[in-house]
C-alpha cells in the first residue's frame, strides 16, 4: 500500500453498520490506512490550519475516535470466517 502525504492521510469515520457490510479486503484495508495515521498531532508535520480543515476526520492514533474506529474493524475481522495456510 502506497503512503499517503499531508491531508491524503485522513479517514472518514464509517458508521459500525457499513463497515460491518464491507468486505474482508476493504477491512483490511481500511485496517492498513489506520494503522498508518500518525501518533499525535504534536509529532505532524500538517500545520494547525490544516489540522483544522480535516475536523471530524480521523487523523492521529491519539484520537479517540481513531481508538474507536480501530478496535470496530478489529472486532468485525475477528469474527469473520478466514482460510488457514496451507502448505503447496
Amino acid at each position: 500500500m502506497k503512503k499517503r502525504h499531508g491531508l491524503d492521510r485522513a479517514i472518514a469515520p464509517i458508521p459500525l453498520s457499513e463497515l460491518q457490510a464491507l468486505n474482508t479486503g476493504a477491512l483490511i484495508a481500511r485496517l492498513n490506512r489506520l494503522r498508518h495515521c500518525e501518533e499525535t498531532s504534536d509529532r505532524s508535520d500538517l500545520s494547525e490550519n490544516e489540522i483544522r480543515s480535516a475536523q471530524g476526520m480521523i487523523l492521529f492514533k491519539s484520537d479517540t475516535e481513531w481508538k474507536r474506529a480501530y478496535r470496530a474493524v478489529k472486532g468485525i475481522l475477528a469474527e469473520r470466517e478466514h482460510l488457514a495456510n496451507k502448505p503447496r
